[in-house]
């Protein structure tokens, strides 16, 4: 049991009058009750004439209590006349000191208002809480203990407010939200060298450009390569923009058609991956570290996917042809003479028209993570532990981010209830939450209303 300080109350009564047992009191408007981080303590004592004797000494105790403990509040002395004339006389004589007297009574029948703030302490809340009056009194050279006034029972006092806090959503970067809608950029921890068994064809994101037949001259006005070579340079330009994107690697892939000699097809397919290289260094001068430009040669895989996805009638002679002649000419020298060279035909009209382009091109990025709302989030899970000292040391510093503001006031706020000497504390927690409402944190908002409110 914890016990706070005594206050004092000097009665003036008439001589010879009789003591009356404390229970003579009159305790009105009893009130046990939390406003804010407080317990207040509230109730009027009415001292009716003749209470106390002018030899004695009422004192008067309030007490707050549950089942697991209880916490001793100011107390108050009735003092009746002849003790009040011997006190002085002591003071005088012998230099003994009594303590002040915060609130007096200069008449009988005055009545005393009593109102204390207590701080909320946890174990206030674990059970109903009730309010007392311990009673004793003094004279004669002995004290005698008198029956307890109850003033308040079984109050449920709710907790403090827990302010509310709500993780925080990474930001993505430029690079990271433009490879939501764009599927030519690719993470660079998923980059791997060009190799002939990577598909790239199947790749339904990679940005092609095409060429005339035979042809390594890039023209923007040849099918929809203006629109193609806009959005390559505009996404890389977003990218260098946001200082938190870059570019890891651009990967471009040159293809020709299978048809006409292999050499010079091979030759044509690198022409056209370097042209397309020159034409994005015109407007952005990139390091040569940062290409990667691949010879993918005659474009047979595409061509066996085209043709199995077709209706041709010769479809499964064709593919018999294509997966079983490892001479390149010979293959396409087979796939000439077939049926008179009707499907070859077809496919000049078809396939190889699609298949003359600079191959495929990928833009692998870098990203860095969005640290703040990373270390948000994680200060929340400090304060959660109890941590709030941890909290507040990871959030001072990244303060000018108005995300961290509910959080790092919550931590305040939270070490306020939780810590004895912490008032500072709290007017921090305040002010914080205010400049997060000012920014349109809903949570800071709402968690500001119901602090003022005296939630």
């Amino acid at each position: 049991m914890s016990a706070m300080k005594r206050y004092i109350i000097f009665l003036s009564v008439l001589w010879e009058t009789l003591f009356v047992a404390a229970a003579g009191l009159r305790v009105d408007t009893a009130s046990l009750y939390r406003k804010g981080d407080s317990v207040r303590v509230e109730f009027e004592i009415a001292v009716p004439r003749g209470m106390v004797g002018a030899d004695y000494v009422e004192r008067l105790t309030p007490v707050v209590k549950n089942e697991t403990d209880s916490l001793l509040l100011d107390e108050i002395e009735i003092v009746g006349k002849r003790q009040q004339k011997l006190r002085r006389r002591e003071e005088v004589l012998s230099g003994k000191v009594y303590p002040a007297a915060p609130y007096q009574l200069d008449n009988e029948g005055d009545t005393l208002r009593y109102d204390v703030a207590l701080p909320y302490e946890r174990w206030m809340g674990e059970s109903p809480i009730a309010l007392s009056l311990l009673c004793e009194r003094e004279g004669c050279c002995r004290v005698e203990p008198l029956p307890d006034i109850p003033l308040c029972g079984e109050v449920v006092l709710r907790p403090p407010y827990v302010p509310s806090v709500q993780p925080v959503a990474l930001i993505p970067s430029v690079a990271e939200r433009l490879a939501e809608v764009e599927q030519v950029l690719y993470p660079m921890t998923g980059y791997e060298p060009y190799s002939e068994s990577m598909e790239v064809w199947r790749d339904k994101g990679a940005l092609k450009v095409y060429f005339p037949l035979d042809k390594s001259d890039l023209r923007r006005d040849f099918r929809d390569n203006a629109v193609t070579l806009d959005k390559i340079v505009d996404i890389l330009k977003q990218i260098y923009a946001d200082d938190r994107s870059d570019v890891g690697k651009i990967l471009i892939v040159g293809f020709a058609s299978p048809e006409g000699p292999t050499k010079r097809n091979e030759r044509l397919a690198e022409a056209r991956a370097m042209v397309l290289k020159e034409y994005v260094n015109r407007y952005l001068s990139l390091p040569d570290s940062l290409f990667e430009v691949a010879n993918g040669g005659e474009a047979w895989g595409e061509l066996r996917d085209r043709v199995a996805e077709s209706d041709f009638d010769c479809k499964e002679r064709m593919l018999e042809i294509i997966d079983h002649t490892p001479d390149l000419g010979r293959r396409e020298w087979l796939l000439r003479l077939l049926d008179g060279g009707k499907p070859f035909a077809e496919l000049l009209n078809s396939v190889f028209f699609e298949q003359r382009n600079s191959g495929y091109m990928r833009v692998y990025y870098t990203a860095v993570p969005d640290s703040n709302a990373i270390k948000i989030n994680r200060a929340q899970s400090l304060i959660d532990r109890g941590d709030f000292d941890g909290a507040i040391a990871l959030l001072q510093p990244i303060q000018d981010d108005t995300r961290s503001l509910n959080t790092l006031a919550t931590a305040y706020y939270r070490r306020a209830n939780e810590e004895e000497g912490r008032e500072a504390d709290r007017a921090t927690a305040i002010a914080l939450f205010r400049k997060a409402a000012d920014e349109g944190d809903e949570s800071a908002i709402q968690n500001l209303k119901n602090i003022e409110n005296n939630y």
